[in-house]
């Protein structure tokens, strides 16, 4: 029971009388008592799912304005007969109407808000049953049909469940009988969204791609078009996004690594980005919108916007903020996020921005921040591919905190990439590297005493071999270095063998042979050499001459400096240059459009001066087959080839002495095939 002072403080507060306070506080008392029971309670009695708020007696315009003391400057109004332009009745409907709305919300949210609290210290698969019977019941008894907002809200609120119960219980949330029930109850939810979607605006619109990407669910999946739907009616409406709705729809779509309307969505935001005013954006957004462009091919964000969204970062980054913008640095995450996403869209920021942010994270190591190790090899993966002018004593430090970091168990990727990285810096020791692989063995031992792979890929292989190649001393190095190394390679060779090469090439190879048959020349296809694919080796005929690796189509280049490589690109290009004379031919040559005879005039120059003015020594050795004839004809029978005279040696030699060398070659192998007669 509610005391009658307290009734009477609130009359007086609010000017009601005491029927409407008092039906008020009631409704409250009961939605208060109602949420704070457990729902596990509530499943006991099927009709205490149902929503349970009493509201208050919604008084009339015409009531409030005939009372000049319960409405204030609102009643002076009345007095004056400015008496609003729709009917009494109609005001009524849609206050009630939209305090139901509200109320309706706010149970939603207290309800996920409970059950998120539940399901970590409650049995998950009960509480997570007893959250879909409540919401399930809730829309089949509301008197009115839920709106797009309530459902919006309810897919919103099971996320956050949902992410909640991983944290604790992540076994049960891998299982296939909770991804089953959750895939049945949001695939409901959203068909009930469906028919709402053209009221839905930019902003639940991102809010429920966000909600079923965390959920790791794909609308369209669930009720076909849903994705492409949400896509559009995000479209539809863009120029009311702000940034937080852009990196929302981003982060979700590369989550689930779709592309709603074939890209249209993307290149919509790109383009709206381009020309927008960044200046209100955060760090986490700048970050979230790199990050994600990183992750979608199908973005492809133009030079203009990755400018815009570097001086962005680089304003932040400087302390400077805006009148109207967040005050706030960047974090490591940031940080970290941001430099990974440029090198995997192969865009060089300034140098000033590049060493800003190097600088940043160096300075956050110094003052013993809780960072993660991910960051931290993230952001030498970066410094590697961008090229930055990073000093070692920067490097080294990084390395040290990551190396010394006790907390990354499982960061069997940081440690490759922190190895490369300064194999590609040319800063990697060899203690380094040894320490790196101990712990890789480490992790490799545990996970095997649980009966899974080996925990370092094909591809972390590839990378730890690199980086052993670039240690390899020159033949004339020391004893004792030479016996180091073979120690590294008998660590790494224990985790595992050097992995050969899959990529597959885009362009037919069968042009490539024709144009060095053509050229008479000995030659060997897809080779893989120290790690790398070459795609044709010409093999010289004799041991003073140096092989020839040919590599068509250019390696990788920045986007927005042309003719730089990146710290992958130019690393492959030192190695493979270490084993002989290294030709990279444009990609524009192995086009549909090209002939071989093109292909072969082409590459004959460019060959030859590899070579170093001559062929000579990678001419193919001449192969003759002599054909033998009694009476009927008969299969090519291949003989021993006999000593050519010496002047068939010279390409360049006159055609009179060519065909005397060959016709002295045949007369002798014809002699030496044909039965002597008795």
């Amino acid at each position: 029971m509610l005391s009658r002072n307290y009734l009477m403080t609130a009359c007086s507060i609010t000017g009601k009388s005491v029927q409407h306070v008092g039906a008020a506080l009631k409704g409250l008392q009961l939605l208060c008592t109602w949420a704070a029971e457990p729902l596990e309670e509530r499943m006991r009695d099927p009709q205490n799912t149902a929503l349970a708020v009493e509201h208050a007696p919604q008084q009339t315009s015409r009531q409030v304005f005939k009372d000049p003391a319960a409405g204030g400057s609102a009643g002076k109004h009345g007095q004056r007969n400015l008496m609003p332009k729709w009917p009494d009745r109609q005001q009524a409907t849609e206050t009630e109407g939209c305090q139901a709305a509200r109320h309706m919300t706010r149970y939603i949210k207290s309800q996920w808000q409970l059950a998120a609290h539940s399901v970590k210290h409650s049995r998950p698969d009960k509480v997570m049953e007893a959250y879909y019977s409540c919401m399930d019941q809730m829309c089949r008894q509301s008197e009115k049909p839920l709106n797009y907002v309530h459902i919006s809200a309810i897919v919103h609120g099971t996320a956050k469940v949902w992410t909640a119960a991983g944290q604790r219980r992540s076994r049960w949330v891998a299982e296939g009988q909770a991804q089953h029930n959750l895939r049945k109850f949001i695939a409901r939810m959203l068909g009930r969204l469906q028919p709402l979607l053209p009221a839905v605006g930019v902003r639940l619109a991102a809010e429920v791609l966000w909600s079923s990407a965390k959920l790791g669910l794909n609308p369209g999946v669930l009720v076909p078009g849903m994705t492409d739907s949400l896509a559009q009616q995000f479209m539809a409406d863009m120029n009311a996004a702000n940034g937080l709705e852009f990196s929302t729809v981003l982060v979700a779509c590369a989550r689930l690594q779709s592309s709603p309307c074939q890209g249209a969505l993307f290149r919509a935001i790109c383009g709206r980005l381009a020309v927008a005013d960044l200046s209100a954006y955060s760090p986490q957004t700048v970050s979230n919108i790199l990050h994600s462009l990183a992750r979608l091919p199908a973005a492809a964000p133009s030079v203009a916007l990755l400018d815009a969204l570097c001086q962005r970062f680089g304003v932040l980054l400087s302390g400077h903020q805006a009148a109207n913008g967040p005050n706030e640095l960047p974090t490591a995450q940031n940080i970290a996020n941001t430099m990974w996403a440029l090198s995997k869209l192969k865009y060089a920021p300034a140098d000033e921005l590049a060493m800003s942010m190097v600088r940043r994270i160096v300075a956050l190591c110094r003052m013993e921040q809780q960072l993660v190790p991910q960051d931290i090899s993230s952001v030498l993966l970066a410094c590697a591919e961008l090229r930055l002018p990073v000093t070692q004593t920067e490097t080294q430090g990084l390395a040290s905190v990551f190396l010394d970091l006790k907390s990354q168990l499982g960061m069997r990727q940081g440690y490759t990439n922190t190895v490369w990285s300064l194999a590609v810096l040319g800063h990697l020791r060899q203690a380094q590297f040894a320490l790196a692989l101990d712990r890789l063995t480490v992790l490799s031992v545990s996970h095997s005493g649980m009966s899974q792979p080996s925990v370092v890929t094909d591809s972390e292989m590839r990378q730890l071999y690199q980086a052993l190649d670039w240690l390899q001393p020159p033949s004339s190095a020391h004893v004792q270095q030479q016996s180091v190394l073979s120690s590294l390679q008998g660590k790494l060779r224990r985790l595992g063998p050097r992995p050969a090469h899959t990529s597959v090439r885009l362009y037919d190879k069968d042009k490539l042979c024709a144009a060095l048959t053509q050229l008479q020349l000995s030659f060997k296809t897809m080779v893989c050499i120290q790690s790398y694919l070459a795609d044709a080796v010409l093999e010289p005929q004799s041991s003073n001459a140096k092989s020839i690796i040919l590599r068509l189509g250019c390696p990788d280049y920045m986007r927005n400096i042309p003719g730089r490589l990146t710290g992958r690109g130019l690393f492959s290009t030192h190695e493979l240059a270490k084993q002989g004379w290294l030709v990279d031919v444009h990609r524009e040559m192995i086009s549909n459009t090209i002939t071989v005879k093109q292909l072969a005039d082409y590459l004959k120059p460019v060959l030859t001066a590899a070579a170093g003015g001559s062929l000579n020594a990678y001419r193919k050795p001449l192969q003759t087959t002599a054909i033998i004839s009694h009476g009927s004809p008969k299969a090519a029978v291949p003989c021993q080839q006999a000593p050519l005279p010496s002047v068939v040696q010279s390409a360049d030699s006159a055609p009179s002495t060519w065909a005397w060398g060959y016709f002295e070659a045949g007369r002798r192998l014809l002699r030496a095939c044909l039965p002597r007669a008795p």
